[in-house]
């Protein structure tokens, strides 16, 4: 039955209410941005993804985005730069991940800091409660 086969993929019972939110994710490692894409994609949600800057603000005006993921070390300026610049732009909820194990304090662009590595079922609990915190 196909029914079977996509629950061992995604948790059905909590899909629909990720139905057609779309989260941009921006990192320039193509590894995170695949992996991120994976399993947001397995847990209902659409993925855009931006290696940079400048595709961020492309991705983020062409399309309605629900929430953002951004690394915090970017090659061409800081994360918390670019989640500045995309919320100027429209309200946006913004989850950064950081590997740099100096950054402690959460930047005021940002609404959720998190430290890399994240497990899977975290990312998305946070990921979950930041769109529903954006919702009410």
């Amino acid at each position: 039955m196909p029914g079977e086969q996509l629950s061992c993929f995604v948790d059905p019972g909590r899909i629909l209410g990720r139905f057609m939110r779309t989260i941009l994710c921006v990192d320039d490692h193509r590894g995170a941005l695949a992996t991120l894409s994976l399993i947001l994609r397995r847990h209902g949600y659409r993925c855009i993804t931006a290696e940079n800057s400048v595709e961020a603000d492309r991705r983020f005006v062409a399309n309605a985005i629900d929430l953002v993921i951004i690394d915090h070390g970017l090659p061409d300026m800081d994360g918390a730069t670019v989640a500045a610049r995309l919320k100027s732009l429209r309200p946006v909820m913004v989850l950064m991940l950081s590997g740099n194990s100096e950054l402690v304090a959460k930047p005021p662009a940002i609404d959720l800091l998190l430290a890399k590595p994240i497990e899977p079922d975290v990312l998305i609990e946070a990921i979950d409660e930041l769109i529903e915190s954006a919702r009410a």
